[in-house]
């Protein structure tokens, strides 16, 4: 009889009990497992549906309702005029005859020898009473009064006054004009000081600065109205029409809807569609597995499959949507002759040209179709992904909600499963490893009794002899 169990049983061979052990405790843990790294797959690719789904829900909701975004645009006949026009404004034509525009008053005082030439000595002030009400005073100090200093001091006290020196052969000239148009900005000047030199009245009255502009009002015939305004620009003399006037003479404004926030609408909207397809299609698709041969090289891959492959409810979503734009028609016009266009690969197109012809013979019709297909895909994505076009899990998350939800808690059961029959697995394996100790250990206990019994026997035998 061997002194240890290892005679009876070698390491190796106790390995291979413990290995089989293990490979037969972890078999259907690794099942588990395969199916945890599955159904994460499968969850993640239904989030990207949810997203993409969710991008076009949002999309959607800018055409919900085409009337309310409808806008008008403005054209005018040449560069007299510009012209913007606001949603409330009301299609016609508008005909502007006789533009006078607006101009600043502007003065010009005596010729100086230079701009650094002094107008007078010490200290002064400059005041400016303004015809609309109103003054403003401007203090130039002592040493200051030279052309420069007091063009600079105007400048510096912005008062609705801007100065310039004007440099001539001979000279230069102080010019004086006002920040704002109108007639209500006229101004008086009255100098004081060493500037007392420096007048100017309406009247003429001991003016020593000329008029080289009068103050006036922008003025024009509008359909025949008399029209007067103080400036230039920004003129709101219709509702709804901002007018800019940029040159005298005559010009015509033409008002009439337009389809420039419906296009940009529709355009995100054909962008966000085509993308949730894609997305459809990737997390859905199937590749056959390839091979090629050749006397130089074989190649060869397996077949690709989409996480989402076989799953019905989504595998409908992309036809489901495509039939929401197919089947969209009403009143004469149809999703093609508005120029949303499903072409042969299952993507959609979209023309803003068409979609402008269509509008201006029945902008009435085309905003009920867009309406429809608003309707009719959001009927699609509410099934999916809830009424609310949230991509939140749980309840009122639609289909793809609610999968993703089931998932989730198969997930975190299988984990918890998992998590249990490791650490079964772990004790028997370490049962197997102490009942194999413990042998061993009452094998070497046996065996050292067994041989302290044969030497007492075989002394005692000796003696006896």
């Amino acid at each position: 009889m061997s002194n240890s169990i290892s005679s009876l049983f070698s390491s190796s061979e106790i390995s291979l009990v413990v290995s089989q052990l293990e490979t037969r405790l972890d078999a259907p843990i690794t099942v588990e497992k395969d199916e945890v790294k599955t159904d994460q797959a499968q969850i993640s690719a239904l989030g990207a549906v949810q997203g993409a789904l969710s991008s076009l829900s949002s999309a959607l909701s800018q055409i919900s309702d085409p009337s309310s975004i409808d806008a008008m645009q403005a054209t005018v006949s040449n560069s007299n005029v510009t012209a913007s026009a606001a949603a409330s404004a009301v299609g016609g034509s508008y005909a502007l005859s006789n533009i006078i525009l607006a101009k600043p008053q502007e003065l010009l005082s005596t010729l100086y020898a230079s701009g650094s030439a002094q107008i007078g000595s010490g200290a002064g002030t400059l005041t400016f009473t303004f015809d609309g009400g109103g003054s403003a005073t401007v203090n130039v100090a002592s040493g200051s009064a030279s052309v420069g200093g007091i063009a600079k001091a105007i400048n510096t006290a912005d008062v609705g006054v801007t100065a310039s020196i004007i440099q001539s052969g001979s000279g230069a000239y102080l010019s004086l004009q006002g920040t704002e148009t109108g007639t209500s900005e006229a101004f008086g000047v009255t100098g004081t000081g060493s500037l007392a030199g420096l007048n100017y009245s309406a009247s003429g009255s001991g003016s020593t600065l000329s008029l080289t502009q009068a103050a006036r009002n922008a003025q024009f015939d509008l359909n025949g109205a008399l029209v007067e305004e103080p400036g230039n620009s920004d003129l709101s003399v219709v509702q709804g029409l901002t007018i800019n006037l940029t040159a005298s003479g005559s010009a015509s404004i033409k008002i009439a809807a337009s389809t420039e926030n419906l296009s940009t609408a529709l355009t995100s909207f054909t962008s966000e569609f085509n993308n949730a397809l894609s997305v459809l299609a990737k997390e859905t698709e199937y590749k056959a597995a390839s091979s090629s041969s050749g006397s130089a090289s074989k190649s060869s891959s397996s077949a690709q499959v989409g996480p989402l492959l076989g799953d019905v409810s989504v595998e409908q979503l992309s036809q489901a949507l495509l039939s929401s734009i197919a089947s969209a028609a009403g009143s004469g016009v149809s999703a093609a002759s508005i120029g949303l266009t499903l072409g042969s690969g299952g993507s959609l197109t979209f023309s803003s040209a068409t979609l402008a012809s269509a509008y201006a013979k029945n902008p009435e019709a085309v905003n009920n179709l867009v309406q429809k297909i608003e309707q009719s895909v959001s009927g699609v994505l509410a099934g999916a992904i809830g009424s609310g076009g949230s991509s939140t899990s749980g309840s009122g998350a639609g289909e793809i909600g609610e999968e993703s939800t089931n998932l989730q808690s198969t997930v975190t059961s299988l984990d918890e499963a998992i998590s249990t029959q490791e650490s079964l697995a772990a004790q028997q394996v370490a049962s197997l490893e102490e009942a194999f100790s413990t042998a061993e250990s009452k094998f070497s206990s046996a065996s050292t009794t067994l041989s302290y019994l044969s030497a007492i026997l075989g002394t005692s035998s000796g003696s006896g002899g």
